[in-house]
């Protein structure tokens, strides 16, 4: 599963309509109970954790990607296909 789809079914809004600069500010729905739903949706797809300081820098959607290319997740955002969940080779 995409990124924006994971955020868009948690958020309840179309996957489209997000970027990586979609923040609770400017996406619908986005609220502090929602930030922590999409926190968990994102670990729980990618099979990774996050840290307590990790969660805490989380603002916009960028940085989730961000983050989960600094573990080591590949995160496939192409338009038509799903997510490729793999780990990179060190």
């Amino acid at each position: 599963m995409k990124l924006y789809q994971i955020v868009g079914n948690v958020l309840r809004v179309d996957p489209a309509t997000l970027s990586d600069e979609s923040n609770a500010q400017n996406t619908p729905r986005w609220d502090s109970l929602r930030h922590i739903e999409v926190i968990f949706a994102v670990e729980s797809a990618y099979h990774t954790r996050f840290t307590m300081p990790e969660i805490a820098s989380l603002r916009k959607l960028g940085d989730i990607r961000r983050l989960l290319e600094v573990k080591n997740v590949a995160v496939n955002e192409v338009v038509g296909q799903s997510a490729s969940v793999q780990r990179k080779s060190a």
